[in-house]
């Protein structure tokens, strides 16, 4: 069996790039419990090169993350973008990574609520266009908005990957259809 030559710190950035990949297959597949190990093997790098790039499981599931999260603010800066784009992204992204999502349900992590923070923002302006066009009832915020997301992602991790975006695009239509106008919106 030939071994791989090591290729050196020029090899830093395509290396992280490849585990990041890597993880959100294994974690889509095996949730986040899968083994670190495979995450490596699938990366076709070492053990020891995973660990320098990300020295605990939740700083590679935060990784997978962060790089959807950033695929969405890149989505949502073009003016053309619509929510329902948006929330096709986010779909496609739960599908794939709902152990993700929910792996990070804690509601007293700070780098979480900065995560949150920047999902908002990114939504924020779409979300007030959808109001505006008639498309989510004047009531909808934000807020509720990533509240439907963190729920698809919870009853997504739930369902074989086979059925779900059968699953999911059944919740967000019946999402929105909770969202849009003429829904009974009564707040506590």
């Amino acid at each position: 069996m030939a071994t791989k030559s090591n290729r050196g710190p020029g090899a830093a950035a395509e290396n992280r790039a490849a585990l990041v990949a890597a993880a959100r297959d294994v974690f889509a597949e095996q949730g986040v419990d899968g083994p670190i190990s495979a995450v490596a093997r699938r990366a076709g790098v070492g053990q020891a090169s995973l660990y320098r790039h990300f020295p605990s499981r939740e700083e590679l599931a935060f990784a997978v993350f962060d790089e959807n999260l950033a695929a969405i603010e890149r989505l949502a800066a073009d003016p053309a973008t619509t929510l329902r784009d948006l929330t096709d992204l986010i779909t496609h992204q739960i599908e794939g990574t709902a152990a993700v999502i929910t792996y990070f349900a804690r509601e007293d992590d700070p780098q979480l609520r900065g995560l949150e923070d920047r999902m908002a923002a990114a939504l924020a302006p779409k979300v007030d266009a959808a109001r505006a066009s008639g498309t989510l009832a004047d009531a909808t915020t934000v807020a509720d908005v990533l509240l439907a997301v963190g729920m698809l992602a919870a009853l997504v991790a739930r369902v074989p990957a086979d059925r779900r975006h059968a699953r999911v695009e059944d919740a967000w239509a019946l999402v929105m259809r909770g969202l849009g106008p003429g829904a009974p919106r009564e707040r506590s």
